[in-house]
């Protein structure tokens, strides 16, 4: 059973700084200063990047949402020079973007609905640095001379190379090295909890967007295994997307689903196709929760996933646990943002 309040965070805080020295400087890759105020780093392209020592103004291009919750995991939110795309700010979208960072709605917008950047705008932010998970945008960018590391999230456990890189980058090492300790002692924590039982007492789980009928990214089935569930869509789930049928998730009969979005429950329980999926039948269809980014997708609140997928699929066991509590840590510890109890709880509802 895991104990009351944020545990995680309050046992991976007293770490000793020696062994958090250690585990930094024994990463692969690590940048290289050099006397000109700059410094080389190798970004997860294996392309190496001149980036300057200090960093005031960075850019992300493409998957803003994504991007900008690993700069806010790094601290550097506030260097963050572009608002989010115009979609996301029309549709009312990732309105916690702006709690762990206000200044981003005085920014520009420089990207637009079919995902493009005006190159224009980005000039005349001059950023120091600019960051994608495309590589046409990196072309494009270098040859206008802006200097672009490239980031990608493949792998579940990719993140904690990304946030690796970005230690080096902004110099933050420390606190990158903090952030994967954290990740690992966060997902390892709800499967020692239920090691004990047996495959047919474990949930079946299905996460998934009921509107597309698909399933995102292949994270999902690694973030229901670390919960201790049963990922009913990983065999199916070769691509990164997985197309869904009717007669797929009917065979398959979830014990719970985890939708996209927040207003696709009443849709699953109105939809008399569903009525004899177990997850509908026992009201165990729930949303995902929504902070910086869909915590169903890429986001750096994936060990806050694993912990919340373990509480919803377990409420016994994991009962005393107080996930409102973790919440609140994590983002005071990495975003440097403090959240009251009613926002966790709003972001936890997946209503945010």
């Amino acid at each position: 059973m895991m104990k009351e309040t944020s545990t995680v965070l309050k046992a991976f805080i007293t770490l000793s700084f020696i062994a958090l020295l250690a585990f930094t400087c024994g990463c692969t890759g690590q940048g290289q200063a050099t006397d000109s105020g700059t410094t080389v780093v190798t970004d997860m392209a294996g392309r190496e990047v001149v980036v300057p020592k200090n960093i005031d103004s960075i850019v992300t291009i493409g998957s803003v949402p994504v991007q900008n919750s690993f700069m806010f995991a790094m601290g550097q939110g506030g260097k963050i020079a572009n608002d989010l795309p115009e979609s996301f700010i029309k549709g009312g979208r990732h309105k916690y973007q702006y709690v762990f960072e206000p200044n981003l709605k005085n920014k520009p917008t420089i990207q637009t609905t079919t995902g493009d950047f005006n190159l224009e705008e980005l000039m005349k932010i001059n950023p120091d640095v600019a960051f994608t998970m495309s590589m046409p945008s990196v072309d494009k960018l270098e040859k206008n001379g802006i200097p672009v590391v490239y980031l990608s999230w493949t792998d579940a456990e990719d993140v904690k190379d990304l946030l690796l890189l970005l230690g080096e980058v902004f110099g933050e090492q420390e606190k990158a090295g903090r952030y994967v300790r954290y990740f690992d002692e966060a997902t390892a924590r709800p499967g020692k909890a239920v090691a004990s039982l047996p495959d047919d007492q474990r949930p079946r789980v299905l996460c998934c967007s009921y509107k597309g009928m698909s399933v995102g990214h292949k994270i999902a089935e690694w973030y229901i295994e670390k919960a201790g569930g049963i990922a009913v869509a990983k065999e199916a789930h070769v691509a990164e997307s997985l197309q869904l049928d009717l007669e797929q998730l009917l065979a398959w009969d979830p014990d719970v689903l985890i939708l996209s979005s927040h207003d696709e429950i009443p849709l699953v329980y109105n939809d008399t196709r569903l009525s004899g999926v177990s997850a509908v039948k026992n009201g165990k269809v729930y949303a995902t929760p929504v902070g910086a980014h869909y915590w169903i997708q890429r986001t750096s609140e994936t060990p806050l996933m694993v912990l919340w997928v373990a509480k919803t699929i377990y409420p016994e066991q994991f009962k005393d646990f107080d996930m409102e509590a973790e919440v609140i840590a994590f983002y005071k510890e990495f975003y440097n943002c403090d959240i009251t109890r009613e926002q966790a709880a709003e972001i936890l509802s997946g209503t945010a």
